[in-house]
């Protein structure tokens, strides 16, 4: 009977072939697998840049509905056959700086904070954000017909504005 040193186990033999590793890793025909990857990759670049945006939410302005780190998409082409509507979370550009919130009116609409209620043509808006009142007053704004007027879910710590229709960028998907 052979001896063996404590602890060492002998390795087994492998036979390493270089052509079946290449031919394992890039196929049978590397020029065509080659293409693929450049197709996909070409594919996937544009689908992730002009279709599906990632974005990561910063800040608290979207609580509860979207927390701060989280991972999002935006469709870009959510507003390609229809308008945003009330309660839509929009992707959008204000001063330089991508936001992330809620549309709360629409073009042609009235809009005014009065103690601390959002009023919609003088009727104060009815959604599940606005158990916790503003702590603003702003005047009275007509929305011209492409103008919308947006607001983050923590309406207390949130900013709003008006914004056109051109700003918003799309629609978060998820």
């Amino acid at each position: 009977m052979g001896a063996v040193k404590a602890g060492l186990v002998p390795l087994p033999q492998i036979d390493f072939d270089s052509a079946r590793f290449r031919e394992f890793i890039f196929g049978p025909r590397p020029h065509r697998t080659l293409a693929r990857v450049l197709l996909w990759s070409l594919l996937t670049i544009t689908f992730f840049h002009h279709l599906l945006v990632p974005i990561q939410i910063i800040g608290s302005s979207m609580a509860p509905t979207y927390r701060s780190g989280a991972l999002n998409f935006i469709n870009r082409w959510s507003y390609n056959s229809h308008t945003p509507i009330r309660g839509d979370v929009v992707a959008l550009r204000a001063e330089g700086e991508m936001l992330l919130k809620r549309i709360v009116a629409l073009p042609g609409e009235t809009i005014a904070i009065v103690n601390g209620e959002i009023l919609v043509n003088g009727n104060a808006l009815s959604d599940e954000f606005s158990a916790r009142k503003i702590p603003w007053e702003m005047d009275p704004i007509y929305l011209r017909a492409d103008e919308y007027f947006v607001i983050g879910d923590n309406r207390a710590a949130s900013v709003f504005c008006k914004v056109d229709k051109p700003d918003i960028l799309g629609k978060i998907v998820f």
